[in-house]
Parts: structure tokens; sequence; C-alpha cells
């Protein structure tokens, strides 16, 4: 028996869009390769012909994965899919497709507290929280579980390490109970998702400790419901990171593997030394002009995309910990506030390209994009150390949502 956690308000079933087999290349297990490999494609498909379908992964490549090959992709979309099918389920059902196929877009944590299930917003029909709710396919999901377990054997994430910050341990039932607060406030449909996050990093401070006493954050008023937040000027700092984290999250073409993690050298050189700027990611993203774009505040599907992504986030332990480079609640929290910052710009300047206002695919699209690079970024070395410095004061969350 497992205790399985399904978050309220997600909805899933597959759509059959065709989507989700684009903008990557889809790996494999050496059991998928062997399995898929042994098929005669060029024969099923006139497609297929002589062409190269699959490579073999670098040892960097498959260092701390499971998988040994890819498909490969000259186009960017699996070639696997004809006619908007995906062809090896048609022909040979779907436990011949590679591993992560079947699964996705499920994802499970493994925590003290049991298996908390969500869904990745790489997914099209995830986005628009199409098909049945999630809570209604336990027996489905249990089943997918398994196929996990299968799948990553030796996945045993660690929790004890859990930090509120990054000099403070807390116990696997004391971040319950401060996740157990998060959600609520999330939850509350009655104030805009800007001022719940800032409510709930707020909250995240009053619990830090310094010297025996708890402290409050800085600054502890909060907008009425319907007020914006107030547009505080960014600093030097606020700049930095979120064009470090704008190239990394939206590049200007695919990256190789490493090339989204979070580099703290190329960071240092960039803000300190007046390193070589970026300019493709400048003439996409001024920030200047971004800010003092309309932002459809009333748009319940936008609302609703952005509220059940943060949440998901937070409900599946994605953010923090061994869901995410070890990092502390805090400093993750603060990502998650950078990245719904980050969601709001990247739409405006979607929107700003085809001179026009933002609307439901500019946003469904940059999170989609958002989903995929922040899954496929680590932190290593130095760069979870500069992130529990430059994420942590509570200053910088409430400058970052005020100016998007």
């Amino acid at each position: 028996m497992i205790e399985l956690h399904i978050p309220e308000g997600i909805n899933y079933e597959c759509t059959g869009c065709g989507k989700c087999c684009s903008g990557w290349a889809v790996p494999m297990t050496q059991d998928d390769y062997e399995r898929i490999s042994a098929a005669d494609w060029s024969s099923l498909h006139e497609s297929f012909g002589t062409r190269t379908l699959f490579r073999q992964l670098s040892k960097r490549e498959t260092q701390d994965t499971p998988y040994t090959h890819k498909i490969v992709s000259d186009t960017g979309v699996c070639p696997f899919l004809v006619d908007n099918l995906c062809h090896m389920h048609s022909k040979h059902g779907a436990e011949f497709k590679p591993s992560i196929c079947q699964l996705f877009p499920y994802c499970f944590s493994e925590t003290p507290s049991g298996i908390y299930a969500t869904v990745s917003f790489v997914s099209a029909g995830v986005i628009y929280n199409s098909g049945k709710p999630l809570l209604e396919q336990r027996d489905y999901l249990e089943g997918k579980w398994q196929e996990f377990r299968k799948m990553y054997p030796d996945y045993k994430p660690d929790w004890s390490h859990t930090k509120l910050t990054v000099d403070q341990p807390i116990a696997w039932e004391e971040y319950l109970v401060i996740e157990n607060r998060l959600l609520a406030e999330l939850s509350d449909g009655s104030r805009p998702l800007e001022h719940r996050m800032l409510a709930c990093s707020q909250y995240l401070m009053s619990q830090v400790k310094r010297a025996g006493a708890p402290a409050t954050a800085a600054d502890t008023t909060l907008p009425e419901a319907g007020a914006r937040l107030s547009m505080d000027p960014l600093n030097a700092i606020d700049k930095s990171l979120l064009l470090t984290f704008q190239r990394m999250y939206y590049p200007v073409k695919q990256l190789k593997r490493g090339e989204g993690d979070f580099r703290i050298p190329a960071f240092l050189q960039q803000h300190f030394f007046g390193g070589k700027s970026w300019p493709l990611a400048k003439q996409a993203f001024k920030l200047d002009e971004l800010q003092v774009m309309n932002w459809p505040e009333d748009d319940k599907e936008i609302n609703g995309i952005l509220e059940r992504y943060v949440y998901s986030y937070v409900f599946g332990k994605k953010y923090f910990g061994a869901g995410f480079g070890q990092v502390s609640v805090i400093a993750g929290f603060h990502h998650l506030v950078l990245i719904l910052a980050l969601i709001k710009l990247q739409s405006k300047a979607s929107a700003r390209a085809r001179g026009g206002t933002v609307n439901l695919l500019d946003v469904a699209t940059t999170v989609r994009q958002t989903e995929r690079q922040v899954g496929e970024s680590k932190l290593g070395g130095y760069a979870a150390a500069a992130w529990e410095l430059f994420l942590f004061p509570p200053g910088r969350a409430r400058r970052l949502l005020g100016n998007s």
C-alpha cells in the first residue's frame, strides 16, 4: 500500500494535439532502445526511409540519468509523430513507446509523508486543465507510480537536509505545517496571485529565527485585493537576476545539456565585473518597456494557468530540497516568485513582438517553455549558495512581483 497524495483542481487527459512530441529530443533507456530499434521502421512508413532515428548519448549526457540513447530529431518534432499521431503507439501499442513517453506528463515526488502526484505543464492538456480531475484517477495514478518505480529503481530522494533557510534546518513535520499555510494562501482566490505569493513570502520570513527570536519580514503590509503592488524600482541585482534567468529559461536557440544551468562565474562576471552582455536576450527583454505594458488582470483562463502552475510546484515539493537542487524553502519559493515574474514579462515580450496585447496563447506557450527549461536545469557547485544569497531578501520578491 502506498499513501498517494493527489492535488485538487488539477485535471488531465490527453487531447491528442501532438504538441508534447516537439521541442525536445526524446531520451531512451537501454531497454527502450533495444525494443524500438529492432523494428523495421522503413517498411512501416515511407517517411522513415534510411534516415538515422537514434543516437547514443555521450557520457556527460547520461550522467545521473537512466538513459543511454535518444531519438534524433532534425526539425524539433519527433520523427515518429506521423499525421499528428504517435506511429509507435498506433503500430505496436502504448507499452512499446519509450518509458518517458509512457509516463508523461505524470510526475511523482517520494517524501517521508507519502507520494505526491503532479503533472508536467509541458503538456498542452495540463496547461488548459483538460479532462477528468486527477482526484478521479487514483487507480490509474497508482499504476503510473509503479511504472515510475520500475523505470527509476534507484530513485531515493533525500529530504533529511530540508532547511527553511541556509542556516535553519527543519524537520519534515515542521515543513508540512509551513506548506499547509502556503497552500491555503495560494488557494485564496479572492486576491490576485501576486498578492498571495507576497503573503507566502512574508509568512516564510516570519518563521526565520535569528539569535533564538523569530524575525518578521521587512515590510509586512499587504495591498488591498484590487490594488496593484507598488512598483519599487528594480536594483542592479534584480535586473541581473531577471536577465540571467531569462537567458536560461527562454534561450534563442535550443540549449545542450548543462547550458541551461545557473553558472555563478558567468553571473558574477556579468553583474560585478561588466562582462560581455547578452544582446539577443536584452533585445527581446527590454525591462523598462515590458514593465509598463498592460497585463490582462481579469482573464480567468490566464489566471487559472498561473495559479495551477504555482500550486502544483508547491504541492509536488518540486521547488526546494530534494525536489530542486537541495535549496532551502525560502530560496526555492523566491525562485518561484522570480519564475512568475519572468512568465509575465516573457509573455509581454511575445505579445510585443507580434504587435498585440497579451493573450492566452502567449501565456500558455511561455509556461510550457518555462516548465521544460526549469526541468532541465540543475544546481551545482557554488550555484546553490548563490541562490541562497540572492534569492533570500523578501524585498526582492516584492520588487519582482510589482514590476512584472
